[in-house]
């Protein structure tokens, strides 16, 4: 049996803000959280969802624009209120294809992928600052060995890790300037593996299976190491690395079996017991170089753990607030968060959302 995890791609349905606001902008939420954050949201112009920021701010998601039939990957860099479509190679409109951005580093290149609608075709994406396409799966150990390529993470040095169909199944690889180096499975019956994430010191985290049990590992120098799981797991996965090797993901435990939050660090598997553990499954999505981490928790709230405790992130937001926060898919070192969030009206509009320390 393999688990089916969720990389926190939750479609957004709508916003809150009024539909006369600007297109595409951010908005101040009506409610602060007292002397911790500060709350903004997606503008109603724009539906969309946040799932991942850059040590600099930038964040990456998609959204839907009015009137456009599919969502559309965006970057918003700090200080704008009007995010950057993601155009495709030879389609900068997106006029017959979707773009889908995936990881970001400090200098603003952006990797992921970009659909066809016609032919379906997927291929793998790298957008540098200024937005600009480059098909990488046109790389020749790419686009000879790997179907429907995926571009996962980029680090700061350029160093970008995906995965792809080959003809044993879905494979790893890193990819440094032109030079692709295929990752390796794990022995004794191993097929799948996907890297999720990589960090500035060139380690990257994911998941790869054996014949018995699909597990959270770490590629280092070519070599690969499983990460484990709690006690009597058969699924664990890391999706995220920070600068000093410590790891975050989600664990089935084999108690409840639920999907629990998990840190992979110095060899153990730590539950975070955050908000809902037991109740329903949750995951941890991001971790900072300070050891705070953010994902969603199994009450169907987003979660901060911090200085070993897990909170609802809704707790730090006050009393009557128009929101609740449902997943954190991300964190910099500035501590600045993003995620989804659901309106409390009822009315089950979600939309993106960014959190920001007061100072």
């Amino acid at each position: 049996m393999k688990v089916s995890f969720s990389r926190a791609r939750m479609r957004s349905l709508g916003v809150l803000a009024p539909a006369a606001a600007l297109a595409g902008a951010l908005l101040p939420a009506s409610a602060h959280a007292a002397a911790q954050y500060n709350l903004t949201l997606t503008n109603s112009g724009l539906a969309a969802e946040f799932f991942g920021i850059g040590s600099t701010g930038d964040v990456i998601g998609d959204g839907i624009e009015p009137g456009a039939a599919t969502s559309q990957g965006f970057v918003l860099t700090p200080g704008s209120t009007r995010v950057a479509f993601l155009g495709s190679p030879g389609d900068p409109n997106n006029t017959h294809s979707f773009s889908s951005p995936e990881g970001v580093n400090s200098g603003g290149d952006v990797v992921g992928t970009s659909t066809d609608f016609n032919t379906g075709i997927q291929s793998a994406i790298e957008w540098d600052a200024n937005g600009t396409p480059t098909n990488l799966g046109n790389l020749p150990t790419i686009a000879n060995n790997y179907a429907n390529p995926d571009l996962t993470a980029i680090n700061d040095n350029g160093v970008i890790v995906g995965f792809g169909r080959s003809l044993h199944g879905d494979t790893g690889f890193e990819i440094s300037g032109t030079q692709v180096t295929q990752l390796p499975v794990l022995p004794a019956g191993g097929v799948d593996a996907e890297p999720l994430a990589i960090n500035n010191n060139g380690v990257s985290v994911g998941w790869a299976d054996n014949s018995q049990k699909t597990v959270a590992v770490q590629w280092k120098n070519n070599a690969i190491k499983q990460l484990g799981g709690l006690p009597g797991s058969f699924d664990s996965q890391a999706f995220a690395v920070n600068n000093k090797g410590q790891a975050v993901g989600g664990s089935l435990d084999a108690t409840d079996f639920d999907v629990h939050a998990v840190l992979f660090s110095g060899g153990k598997v730590t539950d975070l017991d955050v908000p809902g553990t037991g109740v329903g499954d949750a995951q941890a999505n991001a971790i900072n170089d300070n050891g705070v981490i953010v994902g969603e928790g199994g009450n169907g709230d987003a979660f901060i753990y911090q200085n070993g405790q897990a909170t609802d992130l809704n707790q730090l937001l006050p009393p009557g607030s128009a929101v609740t926060l449902i997943d954190a898919t991300g964190i910099n070192n500035s501590g600045d968060i993003v995620g989804t969030a659901v309106s409390n009206d009822g009315s089950g509009q979600t939309y993106g959302f960014e959190l920001t320390p007061v100072s």
